[in-house]
């Protein structure tokens, strides 16, 4: 093709906006793992100070970051990062879920299968630091028994934890995606899930292999000690909702 001018092979640069290189950094670091799912970001002001922008400018870049699914902004200006999960995917999973128990129970087997993956490649990649950080949330989940507290959060936490120690970002991601579908169901049991002491030193025993096992780097007994798991609080899940 004949070209008349330069102007037919060159586009000329925009100048770019600093919402935009402020975006483009958050969005790095989400997708690279380094800023996780839930993590809440630093106040407006410290993080506008850290970025050496305006707060004016930062506000735009985190209306544009929860546009695109990756940071939801809560009263107060308070942000968190989100799974990587886009709208257009998580909204028919939400309808998908709540569609029927049946389905809800699909998408625990996936979960299933996403925690017994992270074991396992925790054993090979977790380090001195994740797995102390595992050990602690072993300790709190005690004291929650102790304290008979219900002690989902901690629980929860602690898979997050074992995902982290993977140090794969899509588990962590979409671990934390099929944990945020299952909040409702959930929530709806937990109460009745376990109802004596012995249920939950069985539950926080068998967190205790996943730990042991991951600290041993025994990708087979990791994957085991998470599989027995689930399939206890599925077996429990189940009898709380009166299924059989």
């Amino acid at each position: 093709m004949k070209r008349d001018s330069v102007k037919d092979v060159f586009v000329p640069i925009k100048p770019r906006k600093i919402a935009d290189e402020v975006v483009e950094q958050l969005q790095a670091l989400i997708l690279q793992g380094i800023l996780k799912p839930g993590e809440k970001l630093p106040p407006e002001r410290e993080l506008a100070s850290v970025l050496n922008v305006s707060r004016t400018s930062l506000r735009d870049a985190l209306n544009a970051l929860q546009g695109m699914g990756l940071v939801e902004i809560q009263q107060g200006n308070r942000s968190f990062v989100r799974p990587i999960t886009t709208r257009s995917v998580y909204d028919p999973l939400v309808a998908f879920i709540r569609s029927s128990t049946e389905n809800v129970f699909k998408l625990y087997e996936v979960r299933r299968y996403l925690e017994v993956g992270a074991a396992a490649l925790a054993t090979k990649y977790a380090t001195e630091d994740d797995i102390s950080e595992l050990e602690k949330q072993l300790v709190l989940m005690q004291s929650d028994i102790d304290q008979g507290h219900l002690g989902a959060k901690a629980g929860i936490r602690f898979h997050i934890l074992v995902a982290e120690a993977s140090h794969n970002e899509l588990y962590l991601h979409l671990i934390n995606t099929v944990y945020d579908l299952l909040q409702e169901p959930f929530h709806k049991a937990w109460g009745q899930m376990f109802k004596d002491k012995q249920e939950w030193e069985k539950d926080i025993e068998q967190h205790k292999a996943v730990v042991r096992a991951i600290k041993n780097r025994d990708a087979s007994a990791a994957a085991d000690a998470a599989r027995t798991h689930s399939e206890y609080v599925e077996q429990v899940w189940k009898k709380a909702l009166g299924i059989t």
